[in-house]
């Protein structure tokens, strides 16, 4: 067996590679949480809003996507950052379906979950959901994916044009 000594210091030791590793995963959550919370209110649309004004927010948006990917010490990872395009994408898409299938609802001021269709079939019933409204909720959540994917593209253009500065080199899918 050891001496006493060498078990202290393998045990102080090994603490303080614990404590290094809990200190900076300490740092890396409070760094994550300060750059996700510039991201709150460019988010809060993609739940509360329509098309049309999630697509006034995306250049912001973008930015603030661009800035975390450029400075945030942790969360600029591929992996987060696809992952956090994913969940925004994923979003815009419940948000679209959502005032499709609600959209004589939502223009009646009833913006309520409650007795939301259950399905997509509802949008053959043509009394309820009369072709040329429903159009035009189909096209604004068409120039919807179209801005959205126009804001991305300018967006790593700049970056392009930065060329010592992390590029956005996700993809697109």
């Amino acid at each position: 067996m050891g001496k006493p000594r060498d078990k202290i210091y393998l045990a102080t030791s090994r603490w303080r590679a614990i404590e290094l590793r809990v200190t900076e995963a300490l740092n890396e959550a409070k760094d994550n949480v300060k750059y996700l919370q510039t991201l709150e209110k460019f988010i809060e649309p993609l739940y509360e809003g329509n098309p049309e004004t999630i697509k006034e927010t995306l250049p912001a948006l973008m930015n603030s996507i661009k800035m975390i990917h450029t400075i945030a010490r942790y969360y600029n990872t591929n992996e987060r950052m696809t992952g956090l395009f994913a969940k925004i994408t994923n979003q815009m898409i419940t948000n679209c379906k959502f005032n499709i299938l609600n959209f004589r609802r939502i223009k009646m001021g009833n913006t309520g979950k409650k007795g939301a269709p259950i399905n997509d079939d509802v949008l053959w019933l043509h009394d309820e959901y009369p072709p040329e409204e429903l159009i035009e909720v189909l096209q604004s959540c068409i120039e919807l994916n179209q801005a959205y994917l126009k804001q991305y593209e300018f967006t790593k253009e700049r970056l392009m044009n930065m060329p010592k500065g992390k590029q956005f080199d996700f993809s697109p899918n």
